[in-house]
């Protein structure tokens, strides 16, 4: 398993062929499966390349007390990345810049988050070449008295041609929380598909009907639904699967 890990704001240095690190930037020039793990960070700036004709699967973990992320992700030319992060911090405020730099370039961006206290997600994603392409789905369970802002922005300027942008934000309330998602799309071209949607409420009563009908209680309906909703988004490995489900049971039933 190709594992990078952050350590107090720091990349860990390693051997690999596949992949060079610099100065807290993260170069990826094979196709494969990495992964980042932020451990005892709060203060985190990073840059992460992805080089041209490569596609690459990458999950990032975090589960830190107070954490503040500033990432840039760079994609060269026919570049592919599939993003999955999964974050449970106690208070987070998390800035996420995805440059779609050269043609062809698509990024997938999963991420599934248990949100305490107060947090800020901002995420920017420039095309900045034709036939580029972006999908950002956000699943979120706020948990009680927390308060969650997203901030969404895809931007396309004119003569940038064929681009394809997709956001999908869903924010589950499991009580009182405050909770906002500002979608924006800067689109200056014709030639484009531009798709997004946004929905905030409490946990679907269908869906709990149905597995209190089959006889499981509430909190465990809740928890059941919670996993689905959290996991199915970043489908991570048995590793991180066991560190996240030992998470999502914690909660439940609030």
């Amino acid at each position: 398993m190709n594992k990078i890990k952050v350590v107090n704001n720091r990349i860990i240095p390693f051997i690999s062929d596949d992949v060079s690190t610099y100065d807290n930037s993260i170069i990826f020039k094979e196709n494969g499966n990495y992964f980042i793990e932020y451990i005892a960070s709060r203060d985190i700036d990073i840059s992460i390349n992805i080089c041209d004709n490569k596609c690459i699967h990458l999950f990032e973990y975090s589960s830190n007390e107070n954490v503040s992320f500033n990432i840039n992700y760079e994609l060269g030319n026919n570049s592919s990345l599939i993003l999955s992060k999964f974050y449970s911090n106690n208070k987070c405020n998390d800035y996420s810049i995805i440059n779609l730099n050269k043609k062809g370039a698509n990024v997938k961006y999963n991420f599934s988050c248990i949100c305490d206290n107060d947090n800020f997600y901002k995420i920017d994603i420039h095309h900045l070449d034709k036939d580029t392409s972006s999908d950002i789905f956000n699943r979120v369970i706020a948990k009680e008295n927390s308060s969650n802002y997203f901030d969404i922005n895809s931007y396309v300027d004119n003569g940038i041609k064929n681009c394809y942008l997709n956001q999908s934000t869903k924010i589950v309330s499991l009580g009182g929380s405050a909770n906002r998602v500002n979608p924006n799309m800067f689109i200056s071209e014709d030639d484009v598909t531009a798709i997004h949607s946004s929905t905030i409420g409490s946990i679907n009563e269908d869906d709990l009907f149905y597995l209190m009908s089959k006889g499981i209680n509430y909190s465990d309906s809740v928890k059941l639904i919670v996993k689905g909703m959290i996991l199915s988004n970043i489908n991570p490995d048995m590793e991180y699967r066991e560190k996240i489900l030992n998470i999502l049971d914690t909660i439940g039933g609030e």
